[in-house]
């Protein structure tokens, strides 16, 4: 960050093919038709299936996935009712109530680190309203670096954030972010599912737990703007203490219907994320990783010290405009603490009680996958000319008139990673089952048997590896074909002691 006086330097031009791309991009979903914006939810799981090109191109090119499904025949079975809706934002709006002390004294109390709680009127609650997507993210490193020198407790109410994907700025918002007094930040997720004695629905909270991992993702970066821990810190400082009580829950699942409103991406920066380089069972089990990776309301800390954050690369740093961006180097010592907030209604009340869930695993598994995407516009580029998803919706915007074949064949096009679960992320995966099954594709069976049949890829492939059985049989030296005879050995010698029973295939 330039010093003091020193004249700001001009944000770079963007070059022209990103202006080529982003038409290219609005053709791909519709010269009429908003893109849909791309939020955390959407960021991580495209994070668990890097591998999957349809969803990358699609979500980049904003195009709204859930509508496409419907006119394919192939609708999403999953979804937010209005009441799930209402009833999160008032639970949320409870929480947050009396300029949020109640959220910060339930902080306080779950990190159990013998610090002095906040009194009353001690919580700052800085204003974040600024025009645009850009104008907020500024507004809020602005906040952050202000509440961070000021050294006392401040809660910013649905910031905005900024996370560089593939080249190009995704806008997030946490629910809350709290600012401690000694300079660290901690996430808040506020879910409208009980949590009945300490304890959530492990899949619910695998799912909040990865979307905090990419808010805290976000944070990391403003936070390397903005200043470092001093040199020299004492390391045991910055190492989360061993000691504390057990919480109990935490697997991966599907997303919780309640949450924060979805945030804004301008129409001009929907060049947002790629797929992974190779689609191989490796990168399959990567995203089996990421699912896996949610295990999040484990043995925490009693007292976290704040870890120090990474540095972000200067090149993926978004140009602010305003007083951030001129503003000379500060002593401030933003730090992103690896355990976020939980809050959900207490058992089956309207009264919030929260969790601290610990999300490292989930921030390595995101940063690695999100490092591993490749540019949109490679996908973009290897498709047919002409290629498009647009729906041609009616002029009431809700019946589209293009033809079902027309539209899948412009969908299949592009290539998918289907996996189960895929069901509980992806507005398209009942279509991605459908197609994969009819073409007898292994990966509807699941990542952990594709990753073991290796280059067999088709059910057909499968059977016929293990029912050819050669005269010498001599091991063939593909560990899967060998084990796939073996078994379908065992079983003739099953079906042979048992004469009566039917032999199925």
């Amino acid at each position: 960050m330039p010093a003091a006086g020193a004249p700001r330097p001009r944000a770079a031009r963007p070059p022209r093919q990103a202006t080529g791309l982003r038409q290219r991009l609005a053709e791909l979903r519709g010269p009429a038709t908003t893109p849909r914006p791309l939020d955390a939810r959407a960021l991580a799981a495209l994070a668990a299936n890097p591998g999957c090109r349809r969803r990358a191109l699609l979500d980049g090119a904003g195009v709204d996935k859930g509508a496409l499904a419907q006119a394919l025949g192939a609708p999403a079975n999953f979804g937010q009712s209005q009441f799930a809706h209402q009833r999160g934002n008032s639970f949320e709006a409870r929480v947050k109530a009396d300029g949020g002390a109640d959220l910060v004294r339930l902080l306080h109390e779950r990190l159990r680190d013998g610090t002095e709680p906040p009194g009353p009127g001690a919580v700052a609650t800085p204003d974040l309203t600024a025009p645009g997507p850009q104008g907020r993210t500024a507004r809020t490193v602005l906040a952050l670096r202000e509440a961070t020198e000021a050294g006392r407790w401040a809660l910013l109410d649905h910031p905005m954030v900024s996370l560089d994907v593939a080249g190009s700025p995704a806008f997030l918002e946490p629910d809350a972010v709290v600012v401690h007094p000694d300079g660290s930040w901690t996430v808040v997720e506020i879910k409208s599912f009980p949590m009945v004695d300490g304890s959530a629905d492990p899949a619910k909270v695998g799912a909040a737990a990865r979307q905090s991992a990419v808010y805290a993702l976000a944070l990391e970066r403003v936070a390397s703007m903005i200043g470092e821990p001093p040199e020299g810190a004492d390391d045991a400082a910055m190492t989360p203490s061993a000691a504390g009580p057990a919480n109990t829950a935490g697997a991966a699942g599907a997303a919780s219907p309640a949450g924060a409103a979805d945030p804004v991406i301008p129409a001009d920066a929907t060049a947002l994320a790629g797929t992974a380089k190779a689609a191989d069972p490796a990168d399959a089990a990567d995203a089996a990783d990421a699912a896996d990776a949610a295990s999040p309301m484990v043995p925490a800390p009693q007292a976290e010290a704040a870890t120090p954050v990474e540095a972000a690369d200067p090149a993926g740093a978004t140009a602010l405009e305003g007083p951030a961006a001129s503003a000379g180097p500060a002593p401030a010592r933003g730090r992103v603490r690896h355990q976020v907030l939980l809050v959900c209604p207490k058992d089956f009340s309207n009264l919030p009680t929260a969790e601290m869930v610990d999300v490292r695993k989930q921030l390595a598994v995101t940063r690695r996958q999100l490092d591993r995407l490749t540019r949109i516009e490679e996908i973009a580029a290897a498709l047919p000319e002409g290629t498009t998803f647009d729906l041609r919706l009616t002029d009431d915007g809700r019946t589209p008139t293009r033809p079902l074949e027309e539209l899948t064949a412009a969908v299949d096009t592009v290539d998918a990673a289907y996996a189960p679960e895929c069901l509980s992320a992806c507005e398209l995966a009942a279509h991605c089952r459908t197609r994969s099954r009819g073409a007898g594709l292994v990966e509807a069976l699941g990542r952990g048997v594709r990753g073991e049949l290796g280059g067999l890829t088709t059910v057909d492939a499968v059977l016929t590896a293990a029912m050819e059985r050669p005269a010498d049989d001599a091991p063939t030296g593909d560990p899967a074909v060998d084990a796939l005879r073996r078994a379908a050995a065992l079983r003739a010698e099953a079906l042979a002691s048992r004469p009566e029973a039917v032999p199925c295939r």
